[in-house]
């Protein structure tokens, strides 16, 4: 009996590893169909700011000091490892490089660091796959968690923010992570109870503890919002007992643990965050404060046909936006699964309990605490993506249980098919999109075509590489070109032998942007207004499902 749970133990752990292994081939396969964004130039310049505050005690900037350059860094690390290793075994590329300008080197640079960084990014975002796949396994049966890794990869938002995100991806991948580890440290606390007293040493209540905790602080490395999860556990923990009288034993005897937990945070924190060392108190302080406003950021953002001070949008705004960028099917199973925890609430084991809440806090105490607090929001719900692997656990967790429900073996393969269509329905819709899949709108919204002019589409700057590449094969040599939107994300891929001058429109007063060969803009703010060279007629687009993005007008006589 013993063999036969055994052996089914392992073919599910085999489910698991293929269905990662398949999301895997896939994203490997696709990785260098993305462009670069607006903000990965930034976020590279960050890792040089804080080595500079640690070699030569050089001041980091005020935007930069209270964003988490750990993920970039590794990243960065990753590059050095195999610059070194592909100069050491070709040689030819060195002359090359010589004849290089500085501006042209630096822009190589940018280049291959984000190559790399998009791998490095989407082999991370695996993680969150398995953890995904670890949290139904606990919560529904593991035979059936691999079904949790498909639904994941099916979150159009999800996937597409996974090869080039360079902050909101991988805090999402750490919290669910945080999620699934933390219900595991409480599953080995509650195996304790019966035990005797708690003592701190080299066992596996303090390691997990510890571990636990450098996981947190990692988090927060990433973003600061990844200290709540140090409160997260002890509410699991305490709403988990099936007594609450014993609230207050269950805290004191465990005190110790947590103690463990809450210093390797701050120990991990401050050693991640170089900004923090001169007064890591007053810093996080400001860190959390300055994040949770954002007031440095108060643009317009393009909601409901509007356009709206980023500080100045509805409560409902978010809400709006999972709304409308979730597949329906999957915010339908998520709700019935929150509903159907709280019904059957009791009959869970406490790991179990722990485990619901934890998704829970993921899920819905961040936005809430965002509406809140009137936090400053903008680009759709990236700055939420973190709740997706939540919502998708809570969607495949439901699905199981309906589908285990279900005895009749024809209603199953009925179920089963209309299930399987649905998510080819969204798998075609990600194709079309590809490799701009983070753009999606669901169907009830009306897709994309609904949401153009009406909400932000691609507002990242990914498909000016799709356009620049146009444009060497199509532009007069020597053209000029001006760019509304990252010019950056564009001048990369342009071609040095066709000697395009690139412009930044945004580097110019209102009313005296000069006249150029070609206009390249972003559907963004007023970049694609008719009032902008009405005179230069749209050549090309980059378009997905029937709908332009990056839109490009030709001003030559």
């Amino acid at each position: 009996m013993k063999a036969r749970v055994n052996q089914n133990i392992s073919k599910a752990y085999l489910k698991i590893l293929l269905a990662i292994a398949l999301v895997a081939a896939i994203g490997f396969s696709v990785v260098p169909h993305y462009g670069i964004t607006w903000d990965e130039p930034m976020e590279l310049d960050m890792v040089q700011w804080n080595l500079d505050f640690i070699k030569k005690g050089k001041p980091i900037s005020e935007h930069g000091r209270y964003h988490g350059f750990i993920f970039n860094y590794f990243s960065d690390v990753v590059y050095q490892a195999q610059d070194d290793i592909k100069q050491k075994l070709a040689t030819e590329n060195i002359t090359k490089e010589k004849q290089q300008t500085n501006w042209q080197k630096w822009l190589t640079s940018i280049r291959q660091k984000t190559a790399i960084k998009h791998i490095v990014t989407f082999a991370f975002s695996l993680l969150a796959y398995f953890s995904v796949a670890g949290i139904v396994s606990i919560l529904a049966d593991i035979n059936s968690a691999w079904f949790g890794v498909i639904i994941l990869a099916l979150f159009p938002r999800f996937w597409g923010h996974s090869f080039f995100n360079p902050k909101d991806l991988p805090f999402a991948t750490l919290f669910i992570a945080a999620t699934c580890a933390g219900t595991f440290v409480l599953n080995t606390y509650f195996k304790t109870e019966e035990k005797e007293a708690i003592r701190l040493g080299f066992n596996k209540v303090t390691i997990y503890s510890l571990l636990y905790g450098c996981l947190i602080g990692l988090t927060t490395g990433v973003r600061i919002g990844g200290f709540f999860l140090l409160f997260f556990l002890p509410i699991a923990h305490i709403l988990a007992q099936s007594d609450f009288k014993s609230i207050y034993k269950t805290l004191i005897r465990y005190s110790k643990l947590y103690l463990v937990i809450y210093l390797t945070w701050a120990i991990t924190t401050i050693t991640i965050y170089p900004a923090s060392w001169h007064n890591p108190i007053i810093w996080f302080w400001k860190a959390v404060n300055s994040l949770s406003k954002f007031s440095v950021w108060n643009n317009y953002v393009l909601f409901n046909g509007q356009q709206i001070l980023g500080r100045e949008l509805p409560w409902y705004y978010l809400p709006r936006w999972i709304s409308i960028t979730v597949p329906v099917l999957f915010q339908i199973s998520a709700l019935v699964g929150l509903i159907w925890i709280i019904s059957k609430y009791r009959q869970f084991t406490k790991t179990q309990r722990a485990c619901a809440i934890l998704v829970i806090l993921q899920i819905f105490f961040l936005p809430f605490l965002a509406i809140i607090r009137q936090s400053t929001m903008y680009d759709e719900m990236r700055h939420f993506i973190f709740i997706l692997p939540g919502i998708a656990v809570l969607a495949s967790t439901t699905i199981i249980w309906v589908y285990q429900k279900i005895m009749n073996r024809y209603i199953r393969i009925f179920m089963a098919t209309l299930l399987s269509l649905y998510c080819v329905a969204i798998l075609y819709d990600m194709i079309s999109l590809h490799p701009y899949e983070f753009i999606y709108f669901n169907r009830n919204y009306g897709g994309l075509k609904a949401a153009y002019h009406q909400q932000e589409t691609e507002y990242w700057g990914l498909s000016f590489k799709e356009a620049m590449e146009w444009l060497n094969q199509n532009a007069e040599p020597n053209s000029t070109i001006l760019i509304a939107g990252p010019w950056i994300a564009a001048e990369i891929y342009a071609d040095p032998s066709r000697n395009f001058t690139i412009m930044n429109r945004d580097e110019f007063p209102w009313g005296k942007v000069p006249n150029p060969d070609y206009y390249m803009a972003l559907p963004r703010y007023d970049y694609q207004s008719s009032s902008f060279f009405p005179e230069c007629p749209i050549i090309y687009s980059v378009t997905r499902q029937d709908t332009p993005l990056t839109t490009i007008r030709n001003c030559l006589k």
